[in-house]
């Protein structure tokens, strides 16, 4: 069983690791997790019984696979840090948000097999979607050993990496969205005499079982609509105002403008 570093414990970090070992991926005595917050490490060695260090250095030595799970503006403190202990028989991921794989080449060598991955907040509940890049020293044995890494907190999907910034934008971006149309769907029904503590949850239940809706039957999306909207019906005309509100217009703007966010701000990272 392969040892597995993280350097970085947060809310991201904290949902691998429980998910992982949920699963059966990997064992307490191989996962390594190092942090500047002493009180976080703690308590994961408590809920979980992993190992612990704040020697992000001990991580990169002890690890198989190193996972930064770091802010992307540290990637560069900590790429440094710890590049002298890795060798391309180590495996590195990085969950940072907007650091392309040619950023870290420049660090740890273009010799070296990198991992880029976007998860999204979900994985925090096991439902996580994952976008997984690599450069050409990954094998494919390691890919699917990553994938399958990821697929025990969600689903994931292998991408080239000239997608990340409109994924960053979809399935990165999109539960802030979602959570929007929640709070508006219940406000609404609020708006309507239902107490808010029922709105949220039957709206919240109500996007999360059409989402699985239409990944389990893989029904197209406007025909699971058209299923909904009898003729002359509450839906159709509530879907006509949302079309004359420009609902979907506003949503595919919204994920232009958003990927053109993440480029810039990729670009910006390069230069720094």
């Amino acid at each position: 069983m392969k040892k597995i570093g993280i350097i970085g414990y947060g809310n991201i970090a904290k949902a691998m690791v429980g998910g992982m070992l949920k699963a059966g991926f990997v064992t307490p005595e191989n996962v390594l997790a190092s942090s500047r917050n002493l009180d976080k490490l703690n308590k994961a060695k408590l809920e979980y019984g992993i190992n612990i260090t704040m020697d992000n250095k001990e991580v990169a030595e002890e690890s198989d696979v190193i996972i930064l799970c770091v802010k992307p503006h540290l990637i560069g403190v900590v790429g440094e840090e710890i590049k002298d202990m890795i060798n391309e028989d180590k495996l590195i991921v990085s969950v940072a948000a907007g650091i392309k794989i040619e950023d870290y080449e420049d660090v740890f060598g273009d010799h070296m097999p990198i991992v880029r991955c976007m998860p999204n907040t979900p994985v925090m509940v096991g439902e996580g979607m994952t976008a997984i890049a690599h450069n050409k020293h990954v094998h494919d044995q390691d890919l699917e050993y990553i994938s399958e890494m990821f697929h025990c907190f969600g689903k994931a999907e292998v991408v080239d990496e000239g997608y990340m910034a409109v994924i960053t934008a979809l399935s990165g971006s999109s539960p802030a969205y979602v959570f929007m149309f929640i709070e508006a769907l219940a406000d609404g029904a609020v708006l309507m005499g239902l107490p808010r503590d029922k709105a949220y949850r039957m709206a919240a239940q109500s996007v999360h079982g059409a989402a699985k809706l239409v990944l389990e039957t893989e029904i197209h999306p406007g025909e699971l609509k058209d299923m909904v909207c009898s003729p002359g019906g509450s839906t159709i005309d509530a879907v006509f105002t949302l079309e004359k509100n420009n609902f979907r217009g506003t949503v595919i703007s919204t994920i232009e403008s958003s990927t053109n966010k993440v480029m810039k701000l990729s670009e910006q990272n390069k230069r720094k």
